[in-house]
């Protein structure tokens, strides 16, 4: 059966930073407004969350601080993926210790792995704990773009939950989610939120979810009140925002807009740069809700 828990809208959480590491207070306040806006769960330390440039340690202080702050009021996925099989299988540990509800690990990237090797991942993380694990299936990051076939191998491992899907190849989507139907598919793309929900997604997890939570939900609730033509209007009004946040860099921008609409959430690490002032007077003109 579905877990209901898991589906839904879940914004892929950015992380503020300080001179010291996670600002915390200001992750606080910002989940507790996600939360209040509706959305029905949070993706936490994933690429949005520039994970790849946080420490372990961070990491871990970062999905405390979430888990403390809404608790049960909606769900937390730990996005636990790392270069490293021992420090995946850490976060893992941890994030059922501190409460979270799923798991989510991306494929392992950079170095060309064959497939054993990432099925053999994926086990291991499966077998860390007993929450339920999402396969974070994004080919034109990690350079993985596994077969159908590969995949449903993937979703055949004990406690794998389901899937986070982030390409445009919905024939391949469709394909997974009607094979099994038990399971938790999410979109992955922003501006295509509509289409993967008519590829039969369970709900969608993006970046931009955090500048737009509202908007984001709108598309959500109208396809799933059969009002695709009010949901297609809304995925339209939502991609002007993307577009422009896709020409100047992802997080980088979102965090912009954040800023530019009353919310100062840092900006991000380096190697990521401060916005120029072109990017910054194109975002200022951006309608986020």
């Amino acid at each position: 059966m579905k877990n209901q828990k898991l589906c839904g809208i879940m914004p892929a959480l950015l992380t503020p930073f300080s001179e010291n590491g996670v600002d915390t207070k200001k992750a606080a306040s910002f989940v507790s407004y996600l939360a209040d806006c509706g959305v029905h769960g949070l993706y936490v330390g994933g690429s949005s969350g520039e994970m790849l440039l946080m420490t372990q340690n961070e990491r871990k202080e970062l999905l405390e601080t979430v888990v403390g702050t809404v608790g049960n009021r909606i769900t937390v996925i730990a996005h636990i993926g790392s270069t490293s099989t021992a420090a995946a299988l850490e976060l893992a540990r941890h994030a059922e210790k501190t409460g979270a509800h799923a798991l989510s690990s991306v494929t392992p990237f950079y170095f060309k792995y064959s497939f054993r090797e990432l099925k053999n991942y994926y086990e291991r993380v499966a077998d860390a704990t007993s929450l339920p694990v999402i396969i974070y299936n994004i080919p034109a990051l990690t350079g993985a773009a596994l077969s159908t076939a590969q995949l449903k191998e993937l979703l055949s491992i004990p406690n794998v939950g389901g899937m986070k899907f982030t390409a445009s190849d919905f024939f391949q989507f469709e394909r997974l989610h009607t094979a099994f139907p038990d399971k938790v598919f999410y979109n992955g793309s922003d501006e295509m939120l509509c289409s993967g929900l008519a590829a039969g997604a369970d709900g969608g997890i993006g970046s931009t979810y955090n500048v737009m939570p509202k908007r984001i939900l709108a598309i959500y609730n109208a396809f799933r009140a059969n009002d695709v033509a009010l949901a297609m209007k809304y995925q339209s009004e939502a991609n002007a925002v993307i577009e422009e946040v896709l020409r100047w860099g992802v997080m980088p921008s979102c965090k912009a807009l954040l800023k530019l609409n009353g919310r100062d959430y840092g900006v991000c690490r380096e190697p990521f740069l401060p916005l120029s002032d072109e990017a910054l007077a194109a975002l200022a003109k951006v309608k986020v809700e």
